[in-house]
């Protein structure tokens, strides 16, 4: 296979990563741990009432009176005194909501990365994304300064602890875009003269080091400008401070913790076995079945290493018909085609509006493409496929996009094995590999031939919508310039074209919260735009702007109808698991100006499988 080096989000690009290391003993350490927690229990039977309650997302605005949980699943909705009847075996408790509280079916994030996420908790985070919202004044002092107190917290230790590890750093951002370097990070905090420094960009292709880190790593002499792509990191990585298995441990539970802050009840997460190999899902699978595990997770293997991929394929199959009650499930595979376009490395048709003044080293003007040529990309999918799986394939520019559909045509093309699921008839209306639910994932810059395209071809496209929200005013006026920024996450075009789409957060990209998503894709509002009535240069595409209802299909119903989930979750139907989340406030009634403020609704209670795992 012939593949340039893997350029993708800041999650799932390998070589960018600290290593938890792959060997056994820190990884069985970890499995040993898991193996000694409390199995998750805890499912209860409750009825809920008052309020609001919308049950199915595929019926706009319907409300029920209540709703009966119990053994995990919902067992009755519709009137109260019908449900209490229904409910009467089961010996449930009422849970009142307050007139203003809503509950809805529980939010889904389409792609995250669990793994890589605990990977850098306890970093230091210098993105310009703060609890969900823009920093309108970040810049190069800003950086700057969350290294010097970084810094300062390592002043006692040993000279082989004295690190500042950063993630998040993002020049497209910044007040004036302001390239990083060594010379920008030496001496910084002269106090400590044999401080190491190493930042990853948000973008998950470069990282920059300072002089005393690219000495360790013998970095020194080719590279002293400290601005490090791929293959240069993979020699920085192992130098950097690891976590221990416990505290890896540890940081992976604040991640769920931290979504299920949010409403989220099910991630996708789009990188298993990126980090620890077949070790991850033996982890994931053990922790499945204790009380710490509080999310839903479906998993897409990291596939986009040759020889991972060969290792999947020979010992793992899809998990498409798990039982309700199973937590962690692999369901699909990965694969990465470009890099981002903030980043300047998403594959375009046209060259960079800002090539001259910003280059990535080793990436020409228009980005680049994993596979070549677009065969190889090609037939590793018409394996993958061959096999059952859905597949999931990274791309963000125009030119990758069209590249990728080109892969899918050529895959797809021959008859299906009897491993592909086919479609219900009349089986002459769609693809017979129709059934596997191929996707394309951020899917960024979307022509209308590209959109009528998947529609033939039966493929679904996640979009990472903080791409309008927070970086709109960016691609607009320095990265790809306006014209080319109005194909940015079409959503409105997608569903007009009969697609089914999703919201994600790509999370450590952008955080997590669904409400969020929400938010930024029924606005489009520019955040970096400040003080501006004119609404063409405060909206990104306003002729992509999705209503509240579509909105919210895109992260329950439809998002988990992506992740071969709907018939479990994404809507509180009899039958379906007694995954839920109560809001302080109504967002399908919310009237502020671009949906502004949703993002801020307080999410009150989360219940995965009828467990309470979050309350405020």
């Amino acid at each position: 296979m012939s593949q340039s080096p893997q350029f993708g989000c800041a999650c799932c690009t390998p070589n960018m990563l600290p290593r938890f290391e792959h060997a056994a003993d820190a990884w069985k350490a970890l499995l040993a741990e898991a193996g000694t927690l409390a199995p998750h229990g805890g499912q209860q039977a409750v009825i809920f009432f008052g309020g609001t309650i919308y049950p199915d997302p595929e019926r706009p605005g319907q409300q029920v009176e209540a709703i009966g949980i119990a053994q995990g699943e919902v067992k009755a909705s519709g009137a109260l005194d019908d449900v209490r009847k229904a409910m009467q075996p089961y010996k449930p408790v009422d849970h009142p909501l307050k007139p203003e509280e809503t509950l809805l079916p529980g939010l889904i994030d389409a792609h995250a990365h669990l793994m890589s996420t605990a990977l850098i908790t306890g970093w230091t985070d210098l993105s310009p994304i703060q609890d969900q919202s823009l920093n309108r004044e970040y810049s190069i002092a800003y950086v700057k300064a969350g290294i010097v107190k970084a810094a300062e917290a390592v002043k006692g230790k040993p000279e082989k602890e004295q690190w500042v590890t950063g993630f998040g750093v993002d020049p497209s951002l910044m007040t004036e875009w302001q390239d990083i370097d060594a010379t920008i990070l030496d001496g910084l905090y002269p106090e400590l003269p044999e401080l190491k420094i190493f930042l990853l960009n948000a973008s998950g292709h470069i990282s920059y080091a300072n002089t005393k880190a690219l000495e360790l790593a013998g970095l020194d002499k080719d590279y002293k400008d400290g601005v490090l792509t791929e293959t240069q990191s993979a020699l920085m990585i192992p130098k950097l401070p690891k976590p221990g298995p416990f505290q890896f441990f540890r940081n992976l539970l604040q991640v769920f913790s931290d979504a299920n802050k949010r409403g989220i009840t099910t991630v996708f997460d789009a990188s298993v076995g990126l980090v620890g190999k077949e070790y991850e899902i033996g982890l994931m699978r053990l922790l499945a079945k204790t009380h710490v595990l509080t999310l839903r997770v479906g998993g897409a293997l990291y596939g986009s290493d040759a020889d991972d991929l060969k290792t999947w394929l020979k010992s793992y199959s899809p998990e498409l018909d798990s039982k309700g009650n199973e937590l962690f499930t692999l369901r699909a595979m990965k694969l990465i085609a470009d890099g981002s376009n903030q980043g300047l490395t998403g594959l375009q048709s046209a060259p960079y509006k800002c090539c001259h003044e910003h280059q990535v080293p080793g990436v020409g003007a228009y980005g680049l493409f994993n596979y070549n040529p677009v065969r190889e990309l090609a037939n590793v999918m018409a394996d993958v496929s061959a096999k059952g799986w859905p597949i999931l394939t990274h791309a963000n520019g125009d030119e990758a996009i069209d590249n990728v559909l080109s892969a899918y045509q050529l895959a797809l093309s021959n008859p299906p094995t009897d491993k592909v699921p086919l479609p219900e008839p009349p089986f002459n209306s769609v693809p017979a590999w129709a059934g596997q639910r191929h996707r394309i994932e951020h899917c960024s810059l979307l022509h209308d031939n590209a959109i009528a395209l998947m529609k033939r071809m039966a493929i679904s496209p996640s979009f990472l919508i903080g791409h309008v929200g927070y970086w709109g005013r960016a691609f607009q006026h320095t990265i790809l310039g306006k014209d080319r920024a109005n194909m940015l996450d079409r959503c409105a075009s997608a569903l007009k074209g009969g697609l089914r789409i999703s919201l994600h957060s790509d999370r450590f990209v952008t955080p997590f919260g669904p409400l969020r998503y929400m938010e930024q894709a029924i606005g489009r509002v520019m955040e970096a735009v400040v003080d501006e009535p004119d609404e063409d240069k405060r909206i990104l595409n306003k002729h992509e702007r999705l209503d509240v209802h579509q909105a919210l299909r895109a992260v329950t119903i439809d998002s988990a109808w992506q992740c071969h989930l709907d018939h479990q979750v994404g809507s509180l139907l009899p039958g379906k698991q007694a995954d839920l989340v109560i809001l302080a406030k109504d967002p399908l009634q919310w009237t502020a100006p671009d949906a502004a403020g949703m993002r801020g609704i307080e999410v009150k209670q989360t219940w995965v499988s009828g467990r309470k795992v979050y309350e405020s």
